[in-house]
């Protein structure tokens, strides 16, 4: 290879400055251009499917703006609730305020039933202080005790036995099992027991209930003497409610003749 001397080539003469500022404003003209459209693509990208609005690559570029938060919260500040993730359940619990007092509530017990009252310690009460005796409310009339004997008259030889037969009813107390007579010709005759020694009642009493009796019986005699008059032959009988005072208790008497010949 040859190499030729040429005394003709020159040194390339020294750059103007002016040049050199010149290429350097159009480099940087160039350099804002493509960072412009280059910020301009992902939002044309992203408002394609919404709106349907174009962006131009002659819309200002205005750089995002990045704002950081303390997640840190103040002193006093309720911690901020936590988004979970769907299906997940999340417990959100709430910082106490400094200073505040924190109260926990215990779980109350069942509360039994109210005990049922007791009675009043001077009803139907025998004790004196309870003052005199009376009833709490009105028993209401007594239904007498009726009594009744059939045959009320007969006529018999004079030994010869007469049978009486004697009814009983109370419609409001029981009928004592016995009975008092007297057959008229000084014979008399009682088989009820000595009455039972009651205690005295004092304060409010509950009258008794009620209660419906009816009593039979039978009662033989033999008069012996035969006289002009007739013999008067007299049953009674008793029914008792209570101990005393009694409200429906009482007596029926019944007479039945007979005459002896």
């Amino acid at each position: 290879m040859t190499y030729e001397h040429r005394d003709d080539i020159q040194p390339a003469a020294a750059s103007d400055p002016s040049d050199v500022v010149h290429r350097r404003l159009r480099w940087a003209l160039w350099a804002a251009v493509i960072l412009t459209l280059v910020a301009a693509v992902p939002g044309v990208l992203l408002d394609r499917g919404s709106n349907g609005k174009s962006v131009t690559a002659a819309q200002q570029f205005v750089p995002a703006t990045t704002t950081t938060t303390d997640a840190t919260p103040a002193a006093g500040a309720a911690t901020p609730p936590v988004t979970a993730p769907a299906g997940v359940v999340t417990a959100v619990q709430t910082a106490p305020s400094p200073g505040a007092t924190t109260t926990t509530m215990a779980h109350p017990h069942p509360v039994p039933a109210p005990a049922p009252t007791p009675a009043k310690p001077c009803h139907n009460s025998y004790d004196p202080a309870c003052g005199s005796f009376r009833w709490d409310s009105d028993p209401g009339p007594n239904q007498p005790l009726t009594v009744t004997v059939s045959p009320p008259s007969q006529q018999v030889n004079a030994g010869t036995e007469v049978n009486f037969h004697v009814v009983a009813d109370d419609p409001d107390a029981k009928i004592d099992r016995c009975y008092a007579v007297d057959f008229g010709d000084g014979q008399k005759g009682n088989t009820c027991p000595a009455p039972a020694a009651c205690q005295t009642a004092y304060g409010p009493w509950s009258p008794p209930a009620k209660v419906h009796d009816h009593y039979e019986l039978d009662v033989k005699h033999t008069y012996a003497t035969a006289r002009p008059d007739a013999y008067v032959a007299s049953f009674q009988l008793q029914s008792h409610s209570f101990c005393n005072p009694d409200p429906y208790g009482g007596s029926g008497q019944a007479p039945a003749t007979v005459k002896v010949s």
